[in-house]
Formats: structure tokens, sequence, C-alpha cells
């Protein structure tokens, strides 16, 4: 499955054959001996991507229930103001999109994907990070009655974009902007969007 999931993200799903994994993993490219453990390429590929996203690590400590954003980065950066916290928030953010390289490449830019494979992403992966934004916006904003979900959608839209594009232009963004310039001017965005928290329509 690594190998596979490797060679999808470095050449895409369609242009990777079947008798090119089993030779690059080690078997007898040709022989068909990929088909003793999954009954097709596809069902390789949803299986290679639902391993690979299902390996927590060091974000896993971000889905316990009792785990709080402030003070998380208290302990980091306890003299950090609110744009400094959010830029160290997207950093985790884009890190955990490089971790995930390949999966992100796949479905960044391979539109030959089966549904099954986005299905997987969307459970396993967004649908596990979103509340996390989510809760740490709150955290931080001190409100917890707006619906911190939209700015949740555009927070991690905003890292994924810088991720997706920078890759394509083999590492450097386009714009020269670097990754640190560009996490921090996302933070500030959202910095002030915090600041207007119960304020109603006065928004600067």
């Amino acid at each position: 499955m690594a190998t596979a999931l490797r060679l999808f993200g470095e050449q895409g799903f369609a242009r990777t054959s079947v008798a090119q994994i089993e030779s690059e993993a080690g078997l007898t490219g040709g022989s068909g001996a990929l088909y003793r453990h999954f009954r097709s390429k596809n069902a390789l590929l949803v299986a290679a991507v639902a391993s690979r996203l299902e390996q927590k690590e060091e974000w896993a400590q971000y889905l316990e229930p009792d785990f709080s954003i402030v003070r998380m980065l208290d302990a980091v950066a306890p003299d950090a103001n609110m744009a400094d916290r959010l830029t160290l928030l997207c950093g985790i953010g884009l890190a955990r999109l490089e971790h995930n390289r390949d999966v992100t490449r796949i479905l960044f830019r391979d539109n030959t994907i089966d549904k099954e494979v986005l299905e997987t992403f969307r459970r396993e992966e967004y649908e596990v990070s979103m509340p996390v934004f989510t809760r740490g916006l709150a955290e931080l904003s001190g409100d917890a009655d707006t619906d911190w979900r939209p700015v949740a959608a555009v927070l991690i839209g905003a890292v994924a974009h810088f991720w997706m594009i920078s890759d394509i232009f083999d590492g450097e963004h386009p714009a020269e902007v670097d990754a640190q310039q560009y996490l921090r001017a996302t933070a500030e965005l959202v910095a002030a969007r915090l600041s207007w928290s119960g304020s109603g329509d006065a928004h600067p």
C-alpha cells in the first residue's frame, strides 16, 4: 500500500500500472500477485488512502475530547498574541497536509479517482479536522455561542490552497511567498474576524 500510494501521488492513479506497483513492491511485475491481496487497483487505492489517514500519530492528541487548543498554545508560546497563536494553528494544518503528501496530491490533482476515495477523505480527515479547528476558534475568541464552522472551513481551505499551489510549482509558491509569510497573513485575517465576535454588524 505504501508503494502504491507513493506511485499514485507521483504519477497519478491512471498512469500507474498494476505491474509497476508489483515490481516496485518487490513482487514479480505483471504476475498478478497484487490481486491475491486486492480485487482491483481501485480497491488498493481506497485501502491505502484509508490506512494512511488513520495514522494520526502526533495529531492524535488534538482529537481527544478534553484537548484544549488554548492550553496547548499557552504551553508552546505563552507570550504569543492572537495572530501568533493562529499562525501556529495554521502550521499544524500545513504539517498534516505535508505528512499526507501522496494522499493530498491524489485528492487535489487527480480527477480519475473513485468517489469512494473522496468519501474516505471526507470521513477520515476533513470531518476529523473541522471540529478541531472549530473548537480552537471558539476557544481563542472566548465566544462559544458563535458558529465558527464557516471560519474554520475558510482557514483550512486557505492552508490547503497554499500547499496545493506550492506543490504544483515544485515547492515554491508562484507569488514568491513562503509558508511562514502566508500562514501569518492568513492568521492576521482570521484574528481580525475573531476580534469582531460579539460586536454585531459593526465590523470595521
